[in-house]
């Protein structure tokens, strides 16, 4: 493995890079690591599942009336933009 050394980084970069390597319980340079894979599409995400089963079925009657009636919008089509 190779060695790069980083300087004059921007504090917010720093606060922030430390902040994530806390938050993912990892040290700094396997943090670093992985942003700069995934920065640099090296990070294969494709097989990372999205599994919304547990939502399934878990609205009642009324909630799912309410959020049919408050998304009624987003099924029409303005025409005015579309000429």
């Amino acid at each position: 493995m190779t060695q790069i050394t980083l300087r004059h980084i921007p504090e917010k970069i720093d606060s922030l890079v430390r902040s994530i390597s806390k938050k993912q319980n990892k040290s700094i340079n396997k943090t670093i690591i992985i942003l700069l894979e995934k920065a640099l599409g090296l990070k294969d995400n494709s097989n990372k599942k999205r599994d919304l089963s547990k939502l399934s079925g878990t609205w009642s009657k009324s909630e799912f009336e309410k959020f049919k009636k408050n998304t009624e919008i987003f099924n029409k089509i303005d025409e005015e933009i579309w000429k």
